[in-house]
């Protein structure tokens, strides 16, 4: 389902559910039956064919057709058809009864962390839902509930909660607790046991959708077609019923918590999100300089979890308030979820979180058991960072090699120049970095990298005045605009300046037309109209020499400007071959136009061809060019 037909869905349906609750609550019923039914059918009517298949030859057999040149008929004909459905069979019980992977994280006991097990039961005896079978601790900065049915789509289920110790770090008990009750609310059915229903079936055709890939042989990709359709509409179709369960979850949490408390702790989990996401980055820049990143990482964000400026929790408070309502996402924007919760104005909305007294949920909840639980979930990210930390690394000091040996480079080639200063960002060594691209800019005044990789330097260190550089660089080169764009939108975005729009806007303009001009750059389309090339003499002159040092095999050669009719300002060529025929050549046409292609030092855009196959009708046109033939010297 396209975006576009997904924002319409749940427009219309927003408004349906509105106007006709009960309506839209009964094709949403009807639609989930319809998913066992479409799998239930399939199983069942191809069971029930293979008794029948069975049955005809027993049939004619007892009704007097005893040839047995007719049975090795009918056999092969009813093994033709029985194959295909034994395979329908099990790829649609591989369907409904495929066992989703279990959750991952550390496990741990009532015995370990009674004081979490403790707030769990009193959590469950207020909202009177099943018990958590398992509880797990993450690196995330999230909580979840799962339910891991035990055959696929049906069976009794196994229940999860996952709770991200990064996320316990940050919040007080009591918030950590209305965080918890809004996911339990899912599970409970505080919105509704139908809801409730809907809500985990979604969860289950997702994880289905996902699996489908595995499924095998003809009857398998035909199931699978089936779920690539049906699995995306229900969710699309459900996606209103998800987001009101949402609103259903924050109250459930208010009644548990209390409605303060729960608005306290979604503003709180916004802004120490981003404060997370910002710490993560600063962890993996250590790459630059670590082969293997260290195990205290836990411990390290337990220290700087509520340690931020009030500017920056201000302005990221700022950016969580401001998202609106996105239909990739059935959490409504944190705007509508205070504004549903309905809090006292004691607390505006905009209001920064103040600091919470007394010990934060990780350690009231984990106690004893925290310094473990923070070295085995550090351990264990370690692990599961290693390879790409160690990648980067390496990757790092490859560059730092190689900037040291352009360093060394007493006259470096432009090229080389261009280089050294990209592998000074990379590497972020700012030694000597300002004069060195000062000489670049001053020895090749308009090339667009230099002012672009002043703009992106100036904006790494806070300078605004980087704008300034990055909009020259667009200037000179209209595909530097994406980049430029892109840092700039970075840089804007990330002080909530409003002009990161207009970087956007820019970088979106941007991308549509190259994805209209760069097709017909690409190839060459015998439709297009072809001009003599009019090039400067410098760059024919350039052309010419590359054109007769690699003229092997190659009788006449045509140089032609190319008109695209989505960008005609766009300056592209064709360089068309026409090749000897005797004696004959060492080389094919394919090789040779690899061989001319592939040398570097082209001063413009073309595409090589050979006159031949489908290209050949443009040797008419070339021709009747005057400024198109090549002279090559033989």
């Amino acid at each position: 389902m396209e975006a576009a037909e997904f924002e319409l869905m749940v427009a219309r349906l927003e408004a349906k559910s509105r106007e006709q609750p009960g309506a839209y609550q009964a094709n949403v019923a009807l639609l989930a039956l319809l998913g066992f039914v479409i799998l239930m059918a399939i199983v069942g009517g191809a069971s029930a064919l293979i008794p029948a298949l069975i049955a005809v030859p027993i049939a004619l057999w007892m009704g007097g057709l005893h040839a047995a040149a007719a049975y090795v008929w009918l056999g092969k004909a009813l093994l033709w058809l029985a194959l295909p459905l034994w395979f329908l069979i099990r790829s649609s019980l591989s369907a409904l009864l495929t066992r989703l992977p279990p959750p991952s994280g550390l496990e741990v006991q009532r015995t370990q962390a009674p004081a979490v097990f403790a707030a769990l039961d009193r959590m469950r005896l207020r909202m009177k839902g099943p018990r958590f079978h398992h509880v797990l601790v993450t690196f995330e900065f999230n909580a979840a509930v799962v339910q891991r049915p035990l055959f696929g789509l049906i069976g009794p289920s196994r229940n999860y909660l996952i709770l991200g110790l990064p996320l316990l770090e940050s919040l007080s008990p009591d918030e950590a607790l209305a965080v918890v009750a809004h996911e339990y609310g899912h599970l409970s059915g505080a919105h509704g046991r139908f809801a409730a229903f809907i809500y985990r079936l979604r969860l289950s055709w997702t994880t289905v959708h996902a699996v489908s890939h595995r499924w095998k042989g003809a009857a398998g990709k035909a199931l699978r077609r089936l779920v690539e359709w049906y699995a995306p509409y229900f969710n699309g179709y459900t996606f209103v019923l998800a987001r009101a369960n949402e609103y259903q979850a924050d109250a459930a949490a208010a009644e548990l918590a209390g409605g303060e408390v729960t608005a306290t702790a979604l503003k709180r989990v916004d802004v120490n999100s981003a404060h997370f996401s910002g710490f993560l980055q600063d962890s993996f820049r250590h790459s630059l300089h670590s082969p293997m990143p260290t195990e205290d990482i836990a411990s390290r964000w337990a220290a700087a979890a509520n340690r931020f400026t009030a500017e920056d929790g201000q302005r990221w408070l700022g950016r969580a308030l401001a998202l609106p309502a996105n239909v990739s996402d059935t959490h409504p924007p944190l705007s509508a979820r205070l504004g549903a919760l309905q809090v006292a104005q004691a607390s505006p909305a905009d209001q920064l979180p103040g600091a919470f007294e007394g010990p934060s949920a990780a350690c009231a909840w984990l106690g004893a058991s925290l310094d473990s639980v923070r070295q085995r979930i550090g351990s264990t990210w370690r692990d599961e960072v290693a390879k790409g930390w160690k990648e980067r690394h390496d990757a790092a000091q490859q560059q730092r090699r190689r900037l040291a040996e352009l360093r060394a480079t007493a006259e470096p080639t432009p090229d080389e120049h261009a280089e050294r200063l990209r592998l000074c960002l990379a590497c972020e060594d700012d030694a000597g970095f300002s004069d060195d691209l000062a000489a670049f800019v001053s020895a090749h005044p308009d090339n667009a990298l230099g002012p672009y990789l002043e703009g992106v330097w100036r904006l790494s260190k806070g300078d605004e005045g980087g704008l300034e550089s990055v909009e020259r660089a667009m200037a000179l080169d209209a595909d530097a605009t994406k980049p430029a764009c892109e840092r700039a939108f970075e840089f804007l975005q990330g002080r909530d300046d409003a002009r990161a729009k207009d970087y956007q806007e820019r970088w979106m303009a941007r991308d549509r037309w190259e994805q209209t001009v760069m097709p017909q750059l690409q190839q060459i389309d015998l439709r297009h109209q072809l001009r003599d090339p009019d090039l400067p003499s410098e760059q024919m002159q350039a052309v010419l020499a590359l054109v007769q040092a690699h003229a092997a095999g190659v009788a006449r050669a045509y140089l032609a400007r190319r008109v695209l009719p989505a960008a005609p300002e766009v300056p592209t060529y064709v360089l068309a071959l026409e090749l000897d025929d005797a004696p004959p050549r060492l080389e094919t046409g394919p090789q040779i136009v690899e061989r001319v292609a592939g040398t570097v030092g082209w001063p413009v855009h073309l595409i090589v061809c050979t006159l031949e196959g489908k290209y050949a009708p443009m040797g008419r046109r070339l021709k009747a060019l005057q400024g198109a033939l090549i002279p090559l010297g033989h």
